[in-house]
């Protein structure tokens, strides 16, 4: 998970271009956390996950990857996913400059109480990140929307046609198993 992060964090001084102005200002990156809590996962799988992301959050190579960054910042925000969104489990846009502003987006996380939910519609993870990018008041130079699951999308529409139309406006999209081993690829 840390790796993840941080090779996220990392991409984002390869990428120059000018973000249009907006109300929270630019970022490095705009990187919205998807995370899968539908059954397929056991409870000790979706505990160790929550973890995972508590502990990446607070982590010195997470904040200095913030810190060295154009800008210096990042925004933020979290949800959780399985047949459709968890109701409750949308953390909003956070900035993270500081170790401070890092360890109180990680402590707000580590408080929500883990909910599972039927099925797994990666397409329903696909449209909440897009509209959450969308919808920022802030403006990265890439967003970035983290899709963790463990399994195939048996809810909602087809992957790949809402993907394609709701990513045009997202620069980057990756997908983490459970495993933590990196699999998607950056758009062009």
């Amino acid at each position: 998970m840390l790796t993840t992060l941080a090779m996220l964090m990392s991409l984002t001084a390869t990428t120059s271009h000018a973000a249009a102005p907006s109300a929270g200002g630019e970022v490095d990156v705009q990187l919205v956390l998807a995370v899968d809590t539908s059954r397929s996962m056991d409870p000790e799988e979706v505990r160790i996950q929550r973890e995972g992301y508590v502990e990446a959050l607070k982590h010195k190579e997470f904040i200095d990857a913030v810190r060295n960054g154009l800008t210096g910042r990042i925004a933020i925000s979290y949800f959780e996913w399985a047949g459709d969104v968890v109701p409750g489990s949308v953390l909003g846009w956070q900035v993270i400059e500081t170790q401070a502003d890092a360890i109180a987006f990680a402590d707000k996380l580590e408080a929500r109480p883990i909910e599972t939910q039927r099925r797994t519609s990666i397409s329903a993870a696909v449209a909440q990140g897009a509209s959450m990018i969308v919808s920022s008041p802030y403006r990265g130079m890439r967003q970035v929307i983290d899709i963790s699951g463990d399994g195939p999308n048996n809810s909602g529409n087809p992957v790949a046609p809402r993907a394609t139309r709701r990513l045009k406006p997202v620069s980057s999209s990756t997908a983490l198993p459970s495993s933590c081993a990196l699999r998607g690829a950056r758009r062009p």
